[in-house]
């Protein structure tokens, strides 16, 4: 069934003025899971996803009516379509891939589309699990109580939880009385009738009275019905939902979070209404929610995070999922780096920035010239050794970092083994870094999924603890005369 789409978008007066929401697609999973969430609290293994990457992001809404300062971003449809302003109510992006046997459970009658799902281990070190989200989706506010229901969930399994989540239906909840969106139908069967005759001493006269018996005939979308029928109006019913416990609830409810469990009608408390929003593309989102789950300290739980649409895979929902969640840090300062493309004798230098967690990014090439865009090209007037800069920005931190680079400057090709060793490798905790023509480099090392573990000038020499990481495979670079050398640690 397709969705009737209005051919006008109204602007209101008034709107909030904010900056518009940044989201940045490039990131993998295991960067932002490990790089937003990974503290002291909690460790975290065992990260996968299933969906487009498209529809995953880095989301920085510090100066946005999205509540929230960063995090990440999992959507239906593509995570850059959130940006706003808010001029389409009709956004969206189908993904053409199929739905989540998990969000189909909480929402008996529905066929979902276009899921993405998060999935991960997390060991706590204390007796709660704590997520800050905010839900958004273009399905609001027209399409709320029609048979459009996009949905997401935080599902939750391990120790002390049960391995699946009942949902009790209320028949009679205003909100399922629709043919086309209701979790339990009913049909009203007259079976026994007749009529009662008696005698009236009072007034002296014989008085006949019809009756009749209703019996009700429930019918629920997981194939049950009621045998024979029930006598109680309103029976409600359980519905058992796989794949953990949801607690990305409605407050004070034990319905999911939804487009027809949280809208402009219902619950209006957690509810923001944005046509002619500046900032973000979503007609309307809940306000800062917390999920919580009790959990055992030093035990294991798997936790997925799902987003599908409902109904039909046209129009895009979203999940804004804070960096506070899981108990980290509420900062994320931006992380400058960059690599350097300058072939032998060319003046003409090529930089690819990677940078982290950046909103904004300032070049200095050395020779007077800047630049604000994330990957330039620059072409240097004279050949010579150049001081490049670039500095990085996002909401609560700015930070530069600078290297040397050759521009027009001819030199023979060398590789990770010319320009530095690792004694041993592999290690068993500390290594030495043996420099062969530099007294002092700058070096870096990386975690495999690109978190920054080390960044900093070192001597020739230089010991370096990797127990404070753990066993596993490490990335080291080391810069030397402009370029960039890496090389594979293993700690055992």
């Amino acid at each position: 069934m397709r969705k009737l789409v209005l051919a006008f978008t109204a602007l209101l007066a008034g709107a909030n003025l904010h900056a518009q929401l940044f989201i940045d697609n490039n990131y993998t999973i295991d960067q932002m899971i490990h790089g937003f969430f990974d503290n002291s609290g909690v460790a975290i293994s065992n990260v996968t996803y299933t969906g487009i990457p498209l529809s995953l992001g880095f989301f920085e809404g510090s100066q946005s009516n999205i509540g929230m300062n960063a995090g990440l971003l999992i959507t239906s449809g593509e995570a850059t379509n959130a940006i706003g302003p808010n001029d389409s109510e009709s956004m969206g992006t189908a993904m053409n891939i199929g739905g989540s046997p998990w969000l189909d459970a909480l929402i008996p009658g529905y066929v979902t589309f276009d899921a993405a799902v998060i999935e991960m281990d997390v060991v706590p070190n204390s007796d709660t699990l704590l997520f800050r989200y905010v839900f958004g989706s273009e399905e609001y506010l027209e399409f709320v109580n029609t048979n459009f229901n996009d949905l997401f969930a935080f599902l939750v399994e391990g120790p002390g939880l049960p391995q699946g989540d009942s949902i009790w239906v209320q028949p009679d909840t205003t909100i399922y009385q629709n043919w086309d969106s209701c979790y339990v139908c009913i049909d009203t069967m007259i079976v026994n009738s007749g009529v009662n005759c008696y005698y009236d001493s009072l007034n002296m006269l014989d008085t006949c009275i019809a009756w009749s018996d209703t019996a009700w005939q429930w019918c629920y979308f997981d194939q049950n019905c009621t045998p024979g029928g029930d006598t109680v109006t309103y029976p409600g019913y359980w519905y058992y939902s796989p794949g953990g416990v949801n607690i990305a609830m409605v407050p004070g409810t034990n319905l999911p979070v939804a487009i027809n469990t949280l809208n402009q009608f219902v619950n209006t408390q957690y509810f923001i209404e944005n046509p002619g929003g500046t900032s973000v593309q979503y007609d309307a989102f809940t306000t800062p929610l917390w999920a919580s789950v009790p959990v055992q300290a030093g035990q294991t739980y798997h936790i997925r995070i799902a987003v599908a649409d409902a109904g039909d895979p046209v129009f895009d929902s979203g999940v804004f999922l804070g960096i506070e969640s899981m108990g980290a840090d509420s900062l994320l300062p931006a992380v400058p780096d960059f690599l350097v493309q300058a072939p032998n004798g060319s003046t003409t230098v090529s930089f690819q920035n990677t940078s982290l967690w950046a909103t904004k990014y300032h070049w200095d090439f050395g020779d007077g010239i800047t630049s604000d865009e994330k990957n330039p090209t620059h072409d240097y007037a004279l050949a010579g050794v150049y001081n490049v800069s670039l500095t990085v920005q996002n909401w609560c931190s700015t930070k530069t970092y600078t290297q040397e680079v050759l521009a027009g400057v001819s030199s023979t090709t060398a590789t990770a083994s010319d320009i530095f060793r690792v004694l041993p490798n592999p290690t068993n905790g500390v290594f030495r870094l043996d420099l062969k023509n530099d007294e002092r480099a700058q070096t870096r090392l990386f975690s495999l999924d690109g978190r920054l573990l080390l960044d900093d000038e070192l001597n020739d020499g230089a010991r370096v603890d990797l127990n404070t990481f753990g066993k596993g495979i490490y990335l080291l670079q080391v810069v030397s005369n402009g370029q960039v050398y890496s090389s594979k640690i293993v700690n055992q």
